[in-house]
């Protein structure tokens, strides 16, 4: 499935108010339903959609790498942790260590060189296959303007929920 991020971008933006309506809808559905048809939906479009035709969410967000993460990739990158503070650390946090750039260091042709030490923000992203979205709500809207699975699975949802929000 091809993607296209422009078009992506233009819709969620045209949907969002309806999105931000509809997760009223979802808050006050039972949450183990909306769990149950959100994680089967994540896996449905994980196999029809490859991140690596996008890869928007290395291009759109900072993932808060925690200390062993970060001690890890240095390690695979041959690096001593102050080499690797010094070239990609923009700063520490209290969630985690965050890296220079608006895009990932690590993004190169839409693959991540550092595939198999890559933090868990970015392993698990975009988090649809955790339980409790309803506590999620806001980061799901959100996420529809960069990926293509998120903006698909909520547009399911309101096929689910026979609603136009």
């Amino acid at each position: 499935m091809k993607i296209n991020i422009k078009k992506l971008e233009r819709l969620a933006r045209e949907k969002e108010n309806e999105n931000l309506d509809f997760i009223f809808v979802l808050k006050s559905s039972n949450h183990h339903r909306v769990d149950h048809i959100v994680h089967q939906l994540n896996e449905k479009y994980f196999q029809i959609i490859d991140c690596t035709d996008c890869a928007n969410c290395c291009k759109k967000l900072t993932p808060a790498l925690s200390l062993e993460e970060t001690e890890k990739i240095a390690g695979y990158l041959k690096l001593t942790y102050a080499e690797f503070e010094e070239e990609y650390v923009e700063r520490k946090t209290p969630q985690g260590i965050l890296l220079k750039g608006s895009e990932c260091p690590f993004l190169s042709e839409n693959k991540c060189s550092i595939y198999d030490y890559r933090p868990e923000a970015c392993r698990s992203y975009p988090h649809l296959h955790r339980d409790n979205i309803n506590h999620r709500l806001i980061s799901f809207v959100d996420n529809n303007f960069i990926c293509p699975v998120v903006y698909r699975i909520m547009e399911d949802l309101k096929t689910y929920f026979d609603t136009e929000a």
